[in-house]
């Protein structure tokens, strides 16, 4: 599977994609069939299921929270062939609507992405240890929409393989397109309970402009991704195991 692998390539899933085919500064891309990013695969179905194995799934790192897991299992927990793990990325962050009462004027996600950054290291640290580990074959990380905690995934695994800024802010923004039928019904189920649709588009959007400022900040508060790797704890061969098995 091929970075522009859509919900339509993989009947039954919204907003998968391989971290592969990312133009690199020395020349070359970025390795396809390690590392895939995605939604919690709900809508996942038997030709879907078929692509994955046939595109060499082998491991599952579920982000979301218990609570998340508890309501919506992720369909291949305890499949004979696919190892699962659940690591929740967020726990102890503040909640959204705590976040908005303390910016009522300001917030967006990118807020939300600098607190997790700086506030859940320990989780970070685990996940990319974990996929670090992994066996050969590809390993597919994902959270309840494959944007927020797997964006900032992605964005580190990206930035540490050397893949420049705005090929990452691109992979970020493209779940406007391929998770477009997803967010959709998030943002149906948005305005079910009442919320403010402005609010509700700041929330479940992907702009550009939101992982640029987070990008920002990884630069000025840690100098950039990979040193933001080694400051919550990565060794130095974690960090050059992860950029090896996606930079090639």
């Amino acid at each position: 599977m091929h970075a522009t692998t859509t919900a339509a390539a993989l009947s039954g899933i919204h907003n998968i994609r391989d971290l592969g085919g990312h133009p690199l500064p020395g020349g070359g891309v970025t390795r396809s069939g390690v590392f895939l990013r995605g939604d919690a695969l709900r809508g996942l179905d038997t030709a879907g299921l078929r692509a994955l194995l046939d595109g060499g799934l082998v491991r599952i790192l579920d982000l979301r929270s218990d609570m998340e897991v508890a309501e919506g299992p992720n369909p291949l927990a305890g499949h004979e062939v696919i190892g699962y793990r659940h690591l929740p990325i967020y726990n102890g962050l503040a909640t959204i609507d705590a976040m908005t009462k303390t910016h009522p004027d300001g917030f967006d996600m990118g807020l939300r992405y600098r607190a997790a950054l700086g506030d859940c290291r320990e989780a970070f640290a685990a996940a990319l240890s974990h996929l670090a580990e992994a066996e050969e074959g590809a390993t597919l990380f994902h959270c309840t929409a494959g944007k927020d905690r797997t964006g900032l995934v992605a964005a580190l695994l990206l930035l540490n393989a050397g893949v420049e800024r705005e090929d990452v802010v691109a992979d970020y923004a493209a779940t406007a397109t391929h998770g477009a039928g997803l967010i959709d019904t998030l943002r149906e189920k948005a305005r079910a309970r009442g919320s403010d649709p402005a609010h509700a588009e700041r929330v479940l959007g992907s702009r550009p402009e939101t992982m640029r400022a987070t990008l920002d900040w990884l630069e000025q508060a840690h100098g950039g991704a990979t040193a933001y790797m080694r400051t919550i704890g990565l060794p130095d061969e974690t960090v050059s195991r992860l950029r090896t098995r996606l930079g090639g």
